[in-house]
């Protein structure tokens, strides 16, 4: 049986301050790109701790493989614009556990969100 599944996504950058008007537009195409390609979008004003500023972050909820699949896509196209970026990206499990995977511009590759696919596309039952 497949359920829609939350993902918190939280972008860095090593370029702007986390307040730069151009970063924050930078941040809303990216939350713009994955509502018209995989899924419900919604935002989260919380800062981290030991976090520098409040950094973006984000809420992504996916139904399904295609929206899965729609949302790496986004996220790939995304961080490959500029090398400076980062993407945290935090799931819970089909063992209830909470999983984070944090990929960077610079090092984005066939396998990058490997464990995303594999760990999400398991809850989601292989639709």
């Amino acid at each position: 049986m497949a359920f829609d599944i939350e993902l918190t996504l939280a972008a860095d950058t090593a370029k702007f301050d986390p307040e730069d008007q151009s970063w924050l537009h930078q941040v809303a195409t990216l939350h713009t790109d994955l509502r018209e390609e995989a899924g419900s979008v919604s935002l989260r004003d919380a800062p981290e701790t030991g976090a520098k500023g409040a950094m973006a972050a984000a809420t992504l909820v996916v139904g399904s493989s295609g929206a899965l699949t729609a949302a790496v896509a986004c996220f790939r196209a995304w961080l490959v614009r500029d090398k400076t970026r980062t993407l945290t990206v935090t799931w819970t499990d089909d063992q209830g556990v909470e999983q984070t995977l944090t990929v960077e511009g610079r090092n984005v590759d066939q396998a990058s969100f490997q464990a995303l696919t594999e760990g999400v596309g398991r809850r989601l039952g292989g639709d």
